[in-house]
């Protein structure tokens, strides 16, 4: 089936340029359809299942530029098994494309009837969706992700990443046994959130965030579920982050800090780039990830 033959819904709550955002897709897709304001990723994507009129349905997070191509696309859909389709998008901070962010394809009934976030019955599903069965994520990026528009949102952003990118099938494990038992794609993920954006607006915050993030998950008692709920967090960046959005140096010396500490409990080796550095690394990201897809593609051997 092609992407156009589906509802697309624009899922928004207090992002910044969700108005601007919401325009470009409206451009690019006339026909799309918006759920603002809904409390609670799972309501929020039951409020655009119930609006529906088709079988399936697409979602565009706010933060989200959608690629003209996407429109083009022709799906194979006969695995009956998988009940959502997903895309990477591409992190404008850190160049990161995975499914954080990106475009989501959900089977309405599925949606109507699933239990994630805040209506969640397992402990898999508490903070998000993708340790749920029939999730399939397709390796193809077609929307950049902006997240730092501004401090608050670029360091939400990273926190939740820092939580979520610790977790065993959304489970919490023992802190030295994160380096052995995680998916080493979600190391490599967590090592990009924690190290990489000092060079770009607003991008102290969300190393900061990813920091704050795994430290609090996996060094205090602080329950982890609550990353699930933006008034909380809201609450968490006034005592913990806010201080550092206007003063770069303290900022600096904290994410420093957090990085000694991360290393000590976790094993995990943060190092603090500074902003060209963090520029040269996101360069050499990015012609890394064009070489596998050229030159160390198997199509090509």
């Amino acid at each position: 089936m092609r992407v156009v033959e589906f509802d697309i819904f624009f899922l928004s709550y207090d992002e910044p340029f969700a108005d601007l955002h919401y325009a470009d897709l409206c451009n690019k897709v006339p026909w799309a359809k918006r759920v603002h304001g809904v409390k609670g990723s799972d309501a929020a994507h039951k409020a655009a299942a119930k609006q529906s009129e088709t079988d399936w349905f697409i979602t565009v997070d706010a933060d989200n530029i959608v690629y003209p191509e996407f429109l083009n696309l022709d799906l194979d859909m006969s695995n009956a098994e998988i009940q959502v389709y997903s895309w990477c998008g591409k992190n404008t901070i850190n160049g990161l494309r995975y499914g954080n962010g990106g475009l989501k394809l959900w089977n309405t009934e599925h949606v109507l009837n699933m239990k994630t976030h805040e209506h969640a019955d397992s402990e898999r599903a508490q903070v998000d969706f993708c340790w749920e069965t029939g999730y399939r994520n397709f390796p193809v990026t077609y929307s950049d992700t902006k997240i730092n528009s501004n401090p608050y949102h670029a360091w939400r952003a990273g926190f939740r990443e820092g939580v979520k990118m610790t977790l065993f099938d959304g489970l919490k494990v023992p802190p030295m046994e994160i380096k052995d038992r995680i998916w080493w794609h979600n190391i490599h993920r967590l090592r990009m959130w924690s190290t990489v954006g000092s060079h770009c607006e607003n991008g102290l915050m969300a190393i900061l965030g990813a920091r704050q993030g795994t430290h609090m998950t996996n060094c205090t008692d602080w329950d982890h579920i609550e990353v699930r709920d933006f008034d909380l967090l809201g609450d968490i960046y006034k005592e913990k982050a806010e201080c550092y959005a206007q003063d770069n140096e303290a900022c600096i010396q904290e994410i420093k800090r957090l990085g000694n500490e991360i290393k000590v409990n976790l094993g995990l080796d943060w190092v603090w780039l500074e902003p060209d550095t963090s520029k040269y690394m996101l360069e050499l990201y990015d012609e890394s990830l064009n070489l596998g897809q050229t030159y160390y593609s198997k199509k090509y051997v």
